[in-house]
């Protein structure tokens, strides 16, 4: 069949043309797994997939595939039902632990390829989104609309903020947690991460990010205890950003900004597991150990090419205090940078909220009660003031 014969025109062609799409990337993936990615059977499967998604990326600017039960599903219907190639796809993205693929305008044949290759490979290797494709999970934009809904709309400006940017900015969330995981599981191995992918994630945020919503009806929730470093970091970020655009950060500077918080407590990775996670009072030994993770995390930036000088200095001072306390030590009067103070304020706002091995969540009260009496001490006093508005709003 020639191309121009697959030209999609309608909605009706759009549902039928991806379920085609998924049929190509299940027999590509099964090649693959097969006999070996540079097969000619899977490349022409990817041709094919990567031809018919452009064509459907002229009628929807972004094709997104949910996974819903037993079902794929695209505008709501479901992709040909009991078809064995969506059952084969469905396991595939069970495998993986995705539950959304998005395909946006510009996605290159190149990110096809690598994508295939990540579905195709052992449980053990992650799956990484791209600029032009993007995965995730559904449940936590679910669960986090459902709440703001019980609550009578959008906790942030009410019918000022459309419910699909605040899906779309849950997505993110959800896509970028999953990206956190291997980027820094990469970092425990001692291994160099892609810049690239820390990029794409906060360019999704700042492309996202409207002022007049409040950041915490976009906080990730806690899966498990163990996933809190990824979430945490998430978190960071979102508040952290959140912040900057408050004070007027944009474009490079907020960018910068981004990536900074993202990579805060790179760090952590360099600590044994039984210290991080441990229940009760460390001992003085395990606090010395823990407390080097700013100087493991700046050190290990400083190695990385395209880092931004801002991410290092972070990870250095996040735990340094406005009064020049906290750790680590630096000697001459040193204060720490405003993106520093700000991930700080971030950084204990959202570790109290949240459960931890050895610690419940804290009320929302208490915790501003907590910044307030730090502030001028632990805290920049004028950060602690707008955070707090922006956290009312």
């Amino acid at each position: 069949m020639g191309r121009e014969e697959e030209k999609m025109t309608s909605e009706e062609d759009l549902h039928d043309g991806l379920s085609r799409v998924i049929a190509q990337l299940t027999a590509a993936v099964t090649t693959t797994s097969l006999y070996a990615p540079t097969h000619p059977q899977v490349a022409q499967y990817v041709e094919k997939a990567h031809g018919l998604l452009q064509d459907l990326l002229r009628i929807k600017p972004e094709i997104t595939i949910l996974l819903i039960g037993d079902d794929l599903v695209a505008d709501n219907r479901p992709l040909a039902a009991g078809s064995a190639f969506v059952a084969n796809f469905v396991r595939i993205m069970r495998k993986k632990s995705f539950e959304r693929l998005s395909f946006l305008p510009g996605m290159m044949k190149a990110e096809l390829e690598g994508l295939i290759r990540d579905l195709a490979a052992s449980e053990a290797v992650s799956v990484r989104s791209s600029s032009g494709i993007k995965l995730g999970k559904v449940e936590l934009r679910i669960k986090k609309l459902d709440e703001q809904r019980a609550g009578g709309g959008d906790a942030a400006t009410g019918s000022e903020v459309s419910p699909e940017i605040v899906e779309q900015l849950l997505a993110l969330t959800a896509t970028e947690l999953d990206e956190l995981k291997a980027l820094y599981f990469t970092a425990k191995k001692h291994q160099k991460i892609d810049v690239r992918g820390v990029d794409d994630m906060v360019k999704g945020f700042i492309k996202g990010f409207r002022q007049e919503i409040n950041p915490l009806s976009l906080l990730a929730s806690l899966k498990s205890v163990n996933e809190y470093t990824f979430t945490h970091v998430t978190n960071v970020c979102i508040l952290t950003m959140s912040q900057a655009e408050n004070l007027g950060f944009t474009g490079d500077h907020l960018h910068a900004v981004g990536i900074a918080a993202l990579l805060h407590d790179i760090g952590k990775i360099f600590i044994p597991d039984e210290i991080l996670s441990k229940h009760g009072v460390l001992t003085p030994e395990e606090r010395r150990i823990i407390e080097t993770h700013p100087v493991k995390g700046g050190r290990y930036l400083m190695g990385i090419d395209g880092i931004p000088k801002l991410a290092v200095l972070s990870a250095l001072e996040h735990h340094q205090k406005f009064d020049g306390s906290g750790y680590p030590s630096i000697k001459g009067g040193w204060t720490p940078n405003v993106t520093s103070q700000m991930i700080t304020v971030a950084d204990v706002f959202d570790a109290m909220r949240s459960r931890r091995s050895y610690q419940e969540p804290i009320a929302q009260e208490k915790i501003e009660e907590v910044l307030v009496k730090g502030s001028g001490k632990s805290f920049n006093p004028m950060l602690v003031d707008r955070f707090l508005k922006m956290i009312r709003r």
